[in-house]
Formats: structure tokens, C-alpha cells, sequence
């Protein structure tokens, strides 16, 4: 567990989060709100101002980035099944298709430990 892990974490979910620029504020707040977590909390792991990160804290914001984690990998597994749909018997976006999958395995996994 490390302040600096959860800070990027939050780094990460905020940048997919936001839609433009004057929009970080925004997205913290949703991102509090979904998770149920603090604005303030998150706003200084944000910026790399906490000094520390309870335990509860760090696992509720690992579960929130592994969520993170699950929508780029239905967002690309849409675009896969998309481009097969087109391309058809495309051995590159099998491969992709199976990697996208066994991705999906380990996040599952990866919460699956954060449950214990």
C-alpha cells in the first residue's frame, strides 16, 4: 500500500474522466461522488500532496481504478469486435481479441483479492 500508487491511480481515473481543460474540479466530484470517496482526499493525491492513505482509502481507490481498468477494456474490446465485424478473418485482432480477454481475467482476479 503506497500513497503513491493511489496517487497515480487517481492521476489516471481523473485524466480519462475529464473533458477538457477547467474540467478537473468536475471530475473529481464525479469521481468522488461514483466511488464514495472524499473531493479533498482525492484532490491531494491528485496533486501529490498526501502524506498518507488509510487503508480503507487505498483499497476503495484501487477498487475505483480497477473499475477504471474495466471500462478501457470493454471500450477496446468494442473497437476489436467493430474492426472484425469490417476486416473479418483478421489474425491480429483474434490475438488482440484473446489478450483483451485474459486482461478481463486478471482485473477480475485483482478484485477478486481485493474481496479477502
Amino acid at each position: 500500500m503506497s500513497t503513491a500508487i493511489a496517487s497515480e491511480y487517481v492521476r489516471k481515473m481523473v485524466e480519462r474522466e475529464t473533458s477538457g481543460n477547467g474540467d478537473v474540479e468536475n471530475a473529481v466530484r464525479r469521481l468522488a461522488r461514483r466511488h464514495n470517496l472524499s473531493f479533498w482526499q482525492l484532490m491531494h493525491l491528485r496533486a501529490g500532496r498526501a502524506k498518507s492513505v488509510t487503508i480503507d482509502a487505498f483499497t476503495q481507490i484501487r477498487r475505483a481504478y480497477l473499475e477504471y481498468c474495466e471500462a478501457e477494456i470493454r471500450a477496446l474490446q468494442e473497437e476489436i469486435k467493430q474492426d472484425l465485424d469490417r476486416y473479418e478473418d483478421n489474425d491480429d485482432l483474434l490475438n488482440l481479441e484473446n489478450e483483451t480477454q485474459a486482461l478481463v481475467e486478471k482485473v477480475r482476479l485483482a478484485k477478486e483479492r481485493l474481496q479477502r
